[in-house]
């Protein structure tokens, strides 16, 4: 009866024993938190083993992140996946239909992003351009000729448009010659011409009347206007003028007009030309409506795509940018280790618990090998 208590003793001391120092030694992997001192000594084993690593912890744990778990490698297989591009392609079309399904103006949406627009602001943005850009123009073709900066499609179209102008003004003389007006005017051209040349050139003014004389001229007028003559003398005068204003320089026909076109005049005749309160009022889902199932069908994927072939090819880069290695080690340093434990904790406790009950059947085991020991040698 002795000897069983006693190997039993040794048993039940042996568990106590093993499995207090596992689950002391588990509970001194976190704590203490801090070091503890007797006056000026540091007790040992103090700090707990993760506090006292931490930052070795961190340092390795974000090596461990890069190297091993986000690589630029993994994240390049996953953006080639088809399956990944397609989750993005649909979720992609969903929040676009969601942003046209809000029907917002565009004022609104453009609010949304940050930019701010109002009429006169916008107005006043299209005026400036218009006038910078007007003054970039000119100031390259203002040394050159008329000539050398209109293109060759409209030299010809010029000439057609002589042809017409000629044929234009010819008609119009003709029927100018023909009229009454015309007949009363030649009337009185004579009259005036005639007036003070002398007794004979009065006497046949008298005999045959200015009216007489209007009469027999206005024909002669009117054949020769309508004659191929006429037509070549008004196409050479046409031709001498416009070859005149060819080659005229850019910057003098400019200043010819300066007074009513300019590069202030015409951004403020386009700014004002432009419906800008219509355009800013008006709803995206509008601008967007003509061509929405283009967008979703083939813009969207595309545009989806062609960021996914841009994230492989530059991913290196970013990784290297990003510092992921260095933002998990201060991610880890300013972690409590309160929380930490308790993390682990969570996540181990049963196999913790495991490591206490293995340490108290190993602590039996060896105390019922002590009995038996001591049995023996007493």
């Amino acid at each position: 009866m002795t000897a069983l208590f006693i190997i039993i003793m040794m048993i039940i001391i042996g568990a106590a024993i093993g499995g207090v120092t596992n689950s002391l030694a588990i509970k001194m992997l976190f704590r203490p938190f801090e070091a503890k001192y007797i006056g000026k000594w540091k007790l040992p084993l103090t700090p707990g083993l993760i506090p006292k690593r931490r930052d070795e912890l961190a340092r390795q744990l974000g090596k461990t992140v890069v190297d091993h778990l986000l690589t630029p490698e993994g994240i390049k297989k996953k953006l080639r996946q088809s399956e990944f591009n397609q989750q993005v392609t649909i979720w992609a079309q969903s929040e676009v239909n969601r942003v046209l399904d809000q029907n917002l103006s565009t004022k609104v949406m453009l609010a949304k992003i940050g930019i701010y627009l109002n009429e006169q602001q916008l107005k006043s943005k299209i005026a400036d351009l218009t006038e910078k850009q007007y003054e970039k123009f000119m100031d390259s073709k203002r040394p050159l000729l008329l000539r050398e900066v209109i293109s060759e499609e409209w030299l010809n179209k010029t000439d057609e448009g002589k042809k017409w102008l000629t044929d234009y003004v010819q008609q119009q003389l003709t029927s100018y010659v023909t009229s009454d007006t015309a007949r009363s005017k030649i009337g009185q051209v004579v009259d005036d011409y005639l007036d003070g040349k002398g007794f004979f050139v009065n006497m046949i003014s008298s005999f045959l009347g200015n009216e007489g004389l209007a009469d027999r001229i206005q024909p002669i007028l009117v054949q020769y206007l309508q004659s191929r003559d006429a037509r070549e003398w008004i196409n050479e005068i046409l031709s001498n003028e416009l070859d005149d204003i060819l080659d005229l320089p850019v910057e003098k026909i400019e200043a010819q007009f300066d007074s009513v076109l300019n590069g202030a005049v015409l951004g403020k005749v386009v700014s004002e030309s432009v419906p800008v309160e219509k355009w800013l009022n008006k709803s995206v889902t509008e601008w967007i409506e003509p061509f929405k199932a283009q967008l979703l069908s083939h813009i969207v994927p595309t545009i989806v795509t062609k960021l996914s072939e841009t994230l492989v090819d530059r991913i290196d880069l970013l990784m290297k940018k990003f510092r992921l290695e260095e933002i998990v080690e201060k991610e880890v340093e300013s972690f409590p280790i309160e929380r930490v434990e308790q993390l682990v904790l969570n996540i181990s406790s049963k196999e913790f618990k495991l490591i206490t009950y293995l340490g108290a059947l190993l602590g039996g085991l060896i105390g019922l090998v002590q009995g038996i020991i001591v049995l023996l040698v007493s």
